[in-house]
């Protein structure tokens, strides 16, 4: 029964320790948190002033704390939670395991109940048992959406990760992700859900849980959390917050088991090669250029940028014969990271950019190897426009870059193309903005395709491979299939923007040919997912070997950035490693194929 008093800008007492004001108005007296909650999206009492206690504090923050009803006051309504957040604006005095009573007004902060408005908070009694915490695991939350389905009646109350998985790293100081199962979460074709009407849908992962540092938790590296390691014992109340379910984790709550390490890229064998793509994520030099929204780093920290960046092209990526870079400012800085390669006893690199019409001033160039002789190098699209809503674009922010030449550290010359690409970001595809964000991914899409055509038409034989950042996934995003339109090989779930065929014959993405435990190059919010790619051309089938990521960048966290002792999160974005035969002889047969060559034939990977 929930009875009403006149309470008009008095101090309500009870007894214990009186630590707040309740607000003028009628307050409903003894409401318990359940009747708060509701069995919906959104309390019941909206803006009504309530009365409610005592009730166990189970987690402090900066600004209020978590309370929970008693077991033996719980109305043991699977739709209800028992769960409830005090905001008040300011560090907490109440302790864990406080009885309290509090009085405030019920709302509703980006989806979460919580009391505010300067809320009465008395303490009854100390020391009390935390009521038990609600296991997660394989089935809760359920893989189906929406996530509200299954976790808003636990909205507030304690959770446990018993034995989970971290899937995203250490995001700023306090943030991580994880799922309370063995394995990692991955991100699947379409748009989020509840996506658009006959269109592939995603359904978010809402297994994925976000998990927020008060304050640093025992058993955690010293910089962060790395994606893919153990974790057990995780603790604490499930708050709702920007859209995303999160663990508030206690101190000591928790151990994570291992550390960041390293994944190496393949390596090639006798008489073989590597290429390889990297997106070194924002390489500026320490000048400042007017005429770009340039990041101008200290000398201090461009010097640790390029020494993380030489260890991991040399020890990760094992010195590739050719590195296609994206996101690097200048042809400057390009020759300082060849300069501390092989200061660092590396290879000598020659470095080669053009520059593009980015605003932020990020280009893409290679690192090449003296055994490779380069022929040629242009700038393709740099000029091709296109028309949104009755204003022209530029379709090339960054121009693809293609690279001819020929390997000469293996015998006869052997010639290869490698087209350098990076297309736009998929930020704001579901936004405000989305249908022009989705337009220039697609034209940008298509303008490669027309490249790839016009490439293999003026010469069949072409030995063609397309690298770089795609910012795409290797299936549809249900809005558009960049890499259906780019290889020839449309997804058939589909896009709204559906794929225009122009490439014949197909391309090869190399990435499906990784196992899909290791296909990744990036990690998003706690969803692993491909958005760096090697493609290849039908000509250059018969010389594929292998191809593997080289990871320890997206899973690292990203407080290791500023690490000098270490390659790991040299940027943010995983290496993709191609391992090609090479041809000693120059008689047009692979050296593994050769009746005299001990090497086995099965590393060649088919066409699809």
């Amino acid at each position: 029964m929930v009875r009403w008093v006149r309470c008009r800008g008095a101090m309500l007492f009870v007894f214990g320790l009186v630590l707040g004001l309740t607000l003028g108005g009628a307050v409903a007296e003894g409401v318990e948190i359940w009747e708060i909650q509701g069995s919906g999206l959104e309390s019941p009492l909206v803006g009504q002033v309530v009365d409610t206690g005592p009730n166990v504090v189970t987690a402090l923050t900066d600004r209020g704390f978590f309370m929970q009803t008693p077991p033996e006051r719980t109305d043991r309504d699977p739709a209800t939670s028992d769960g409830l957040y005090v905001y008040l604006g300011h560090t907490p005095k109440v302790h864990t395991g406080d009885l309290v009573r509090v009085t405030g007004t019920v709302t509703e902060y980006h989806g979460m109940t919580e009391l505010s408005s300067s809320p009465a908070v008395t303490v009854l009694d100390s020391g009390a048992a935390l009521p038990p915490p609600v296991d997660l695991g394989p089935s809760l939350p359920s893989g189906d959406p929406p996530p509200e389905a299954s976790l808003e009646p636990l909205e507030d109350m304690l959770v446990r990760v018993a034995a989970g998985t971290i899937t995203g790293p250490t995001s700023g100081e306090t943030t991580f992700w994880v799922v309370a199962r063995d394995g990692r979460a991955f991100r699947e074709p379409g748009i989020p859900y509840p996506g658009e009407a006959g269109l592939p849908v995603w359904d978010g992962n809402p297994e994925v849980l976000r998990v927020e540092l008060g304050h640093r938790g025992a058993g955690e590296p010293e910089n962060g959390a790395a994606a893919g390691l153990p974790i057990t014992g995780l603790e604490g109340p499930l708050a709702y917050s920007w859209g995303a379910y999160e663990i508030w984790a206690a101190a000591g709550s928790y151990r994570i088991s291992g550390t960041p390490a390293a994944t190496p890229a393949p390596r090639p064998g006798r008489s073989e090669l590597t290429v390889a793509t990297q997106n070194v994520e924002r390489l500026y030099d320490t000048v400042d250029d007017p005429s770009t929204k340039d990041d101008v780093p200290t000398v201090a920290e461009l010097d640790t940028k390029l020494a993380k960046l030489s260890r991991w092209i040399r020890e990760v990526l094992g010195a590739p014969v050719v590195v296609a870079l994206q996101e690097v400012e200048n042809l400057g800085v390009l020759e300082n990271l060849a300069d501390q390669i092989h200061a660092d006893g590396g290879p000598r690199y020659v470095p080669e950019l053009l520059e593009g019409n980015d605003i932020s001033g990020i280009d893409v160039g290679f690192l090449v190897k003296e055994t490779f002789a380069v022929d040629s190098l242009e700038q393709l699209g740099a000029g091709d426009r296109f028309e949104y809503d009755g204003t022209d674009y530029t379709v090339w922010d960054r121009p693809p870059l293609l690279l001819r030449g020929r390997f000469t550290g293996n015998g006869a010359p052997y010639s290869l193309s490698l087209l350098n690409v990076h297309l736009r970001s998929r930020n704001g595809i579901e936004g405000s903005n989305g249908g022009f964000v989705r337009e220039k991914r697609h034209q940008q899409a298509l303008s490669l395709a027309h490249m790839i055509e016009q490439l293999q038409t003026a010469e069949p034989t072409l030995r063609l491979v397309v690298l770089g950042d795609f910012n795409a996934f290797e299936f549809t995003d249900g809005w558009v299939d960049v890499l259906g339109q780019v290889t020839g090989r449309p997804d058939p779930l589909g896009a709204l923007i559906p794929v225009t065929d122009v490439v014949d014959p197909p391309l090869d993405d190399r990435v499906l040919d990784v196992p899909a435990a290791s296909r990744y190059s990036f990690v998003h919010e706690g969803s692993a997912e491909v958005l760096d790619h090697v493609l290849t051309s039908t000509a250059l089938t018969p010389w594929v070997r292998e191809i593997g990521f080289a990871h320890g960048n997206a899973d690292s966290p990203e407080g290791l950035a500023t690490s000098p002792g270490t390659p790991l999160r040299c940027s943010d974005h995983d290496g993709l490693v191609l391992v090609l035969a090479a041809d000693a002889n120059g008689n047009g047969i692979p050296d593994d194929r050769e009746p005299r060559h001990a090497r086995p034939v099965h590393r060649a990977l088919p066409a699809r």
